[in-house]
């Protein structure tokens, strides 16, 4: 390419506040429109804001989960402007003095995407585009929902930046409790600022702003059509208008919205209603203690004192409450590759086949703790295992009773087995003479059969050794 992509992000995230950010309105997603919205919310005359206490909290707590500085002084101030999703005509937000500043995720390939600030704001109303009639209308039930702002430098140069940073500071938002991320809900939504500028310059190009992405794939869409519109406007002689646009994901594409503001249009000034925010030393110590092990801690900790491959490893810490039912277990039996095995292949397969989550499991870490201990112990077989955890997913239940219940505990008799094995080689004499004539995957098949007859509770190593000493 001739172009080089300069990105910024401002990521908008709803708090997991029960209330409203300035009132008392219920803070939840869906339900009929405009039936959640009040005259604080809504900014009637003669109304004054409230703030939301945990908010707070919750935005210092983002401060954290990105490594950034909580700052004892945070303070709102009033942005001005008029659109019909905002009823009073101005946002109550902080701009000079945010809650926390600087900050940084890494990347996929190792580069630290650097955060300016985070800051709360409230959020305003949504519209309801209908392209086809070419009408909008307003849903007030969003405005004063409580929001953070992630404002980041303009550090990105690719889409793949972008993509991974995205994923990773929803997780880990969603570790931290600050936000559910679903972007699909709306409860996290992106505006990339986007310009290129020529390859080897240094001088950034005229941006334009997309608003409200809502998927990690349209995220990329919106950037990669972004980037072809501004180098054919560039390539034809033209010049690129800085502007809001909005990204159409029916048809791949971006339309302008609006002329892109500056900070001197909105007319920003302290938000008289509203003291400052002031969070003493202890405060913050205490909010801090209170946040849970981040995912790229626990990544760490599982590649190289676990020592898990780091694809394990990201599919456990994938989800805060699946990385802590495998903590919980391997703090019981710190048989880690077992007990990652057992969870990301047959305990992953039923939780899909049944559409549940981690937490609707019937059994204790510990329960499958015990389980993994008696399958390197040799008290069942690891096809057994994975038949135990079956019955204990559908049913609950202990490992041990469920063994003892089903004829799961393995028998190490070697005369039985060899009873069985001899009745095996008598009763397949054709698949012998080939196994003897070379073929050696004829061995699979009269294992199989030896274990068909045992039953589960054979021990599959004296089956083998058995059966290869009278193969011979």
């Amino acid at each position: 390419m001739r172009y080089q992509p300069v990105i910024g992000l401002e990521i908008h995230c709803e708090l997991q506040t029960d209330s409203k950010v300035f009132c008392t309105c219920q803070n939840e997603f869906g339900g009929s429109e405009n039936t959640r919205v009040c005259p604080r919310c809504s900014g009637m005359p003669g109304t004054l804001p409230l703030i939301n206490q945990n908010a707070v909290r919750l935005a210092a707590k983002a401060g954290f989960a990105t490594d950034g500085t909580v700052n004892n002084y945070s303070a709102f101030d009033r942005k001005n402007y008029f659109y019909p999703d905002l009823p009073k005509a101005y946002q109550i937000t902080q701009f000079d003095h945010p809650i926390t500043t600087g900050g940084y995720i890494t990347v996929f390939n190792g580069n630290k995407m650097r955060i300016h600030h985070i800051h709360i704001e409230e959020d305003a109303g949504k519209l309801v585009h209908d392209d086809y009639e070419g009408i909008s209308m307003a849903d007030y039930n969003r405005c004063g929902v409580p929001l953070i702002e992630i404002v980041t430098e303009p550090d990105f140069r690719s889409v793949e930046d972008v993509q991974d940073f995205v994923e990773k500071i929803a997780l880990r938002l969603k570790y931290a409790g600050v936000c559910d991320a679903r972007m699909e809900q709306g409860s996290m939504r992106v505006d990339v600022n986007i310009s290129i500028m020529p390859v080897g310059s240094t001088e950034f190009g005229t941006r334009a702003e997309i608003k409200n992405l809502n998927s990690v794939k349209a995220i990329g869409r919106a950037i990669e059509y972004e980037i072809n519109r501004q180098a054919e406007i560039l390539d034809n002689g033209g010049t690129v208008i800085q502007e809001t646009r909005r990204f159409n994901d029916n048809h791949g594409d971006t339309k302008a919205l609006r002329s892109k503001e500056e900070a001197h249009d909105y007319r920003y000034f302290p938000e008289p209603d509203i003291p400052p925010v002031w969070l003493s030393d202890e405060d913050i110590a205490e909010i801090k203690a209170s946040m849970p092990e981040m995912p790229q801690s626990r990544f760490k900790r599982y590649t190289e004192e676990y020592g898990l491959p780091a694809d394990d490893a990201n599919l456990i810490i994938s989800s805060k409450e699946f990385s802590d039912f495998y903590d919980e277990a391997v703090k019981i039996n710190p048989d880690y590759k077992q007990i990652s095995n057992l969870m990301l292949v047959e305990l992953n397969r039923n939780l899909n086949e049944s559409e549940k989550t981690i937490s609707d499991v019937a059994f204790s870490p510990a329960d499958l703790a015990e389980l993994v201990k008696m399958s390197t112990d040799g008290v069942v077989s690891k096809n057994a295992a994975k038949d135990i955890l079956k019955i204990m997913f559908d049913n609950g239940g202990k490992p041990m009773e469920i063994a003892k219940n089903n004829g799961f505990i393995m028998d190490n008799d070697a005369s039985e087995i060899e009873e069985i094995v001899n009745r095996v080689i008598a009763e397949n004499a054709d698949s012998v003479e080939s196994y003897k004539n070379g073929n050696q995957k004829i061995f699979g098949f009269l294992m199989g059969q030896v274990i068909r007859i045992a039953g589960k509770g054979a021990n599959p190593k004296i089956a083998k050794d058995v059966l290869t000493e009278k193969l011979k």
